[in-house]
């Protein structure tokens, strides 16, 4: 189920690849993945799928070139440095919405319509999260002011997934009580 902002992606982890600096170069991924597309797909599908994914990534840096580049909205408080234990509170969803910019992200991590539940509720800081391993992309991520909550998973409402990973929560969306 969407809520108002209807341009709120569902999952983080489909999402993740501008949240965080890349830890190992993508780069590594791309060949191998052309071999094996050879090698079982034929060479049609690997010509069609690399140029494909080609055109996107030029089409992506003409679009940053031309500076229409999504920018988040400066926030007080982004940064608390929460440790394990905390206690925090959710921000609600009025304040979450004006962290946010255009695409529903702060700084690439997305807000998705399953977390508003969670708004004006009080959690315990499970940990600190500053690296995350991007399964689509089979990258790893660093990630700054994220923490992980205590009993705050995803349910995969309206997705069909049953994989109960973490939600994951920058800092500038909770309060310390």
């Amino acid at each position: 189920m969407r809520s108002e902002n209807s341009d709120l992606e569902l999952c983080q982890i489909e999402n993740s690849q501008s949240a965080g600096k890349l830890r190992r170069p993508g780069m590594l991924y791309v060949p191998s993945r052309i071999v094996w597309n050879l090698r079982h797909r034929g060479v049609r599908y690997t010509a069609r799928v690399t140029f494909l994914k080609h055109l996107v990534t030029l089409s992506e840096l003409f679009r940053i070139k031309k500076g229409k580049q999504l920018q988040t909205p400066h926030c007080e408080n982004a940064v608390l440095n929460l440790q394990p234990g905390e206690v925090v509170e959710v921000k609600s969803f009025e304040d979450i919405l004006k962290t946010l910019d255009a695409k529903g992200r702060h700084k690439g991590l997305v807000f998705t319509p399953e977390m508003r539940q969670h708004c004006g509720k009080r959690f315990r800081v499970f940990k600190r999260l500053e690296l995350m391993f991007d399964e689509y992309h089979k990258t790893q991520r660093y990630l700054k002011h994220t923490v992980l909550l205590e009993n705050n998973f995803c349910t995969g409402a309206g997705l069909g997934c049953d994989r109960s990973c973490f939600l994951y929560w920058r800092e500038a969306w909770l309060r310390r009580v």
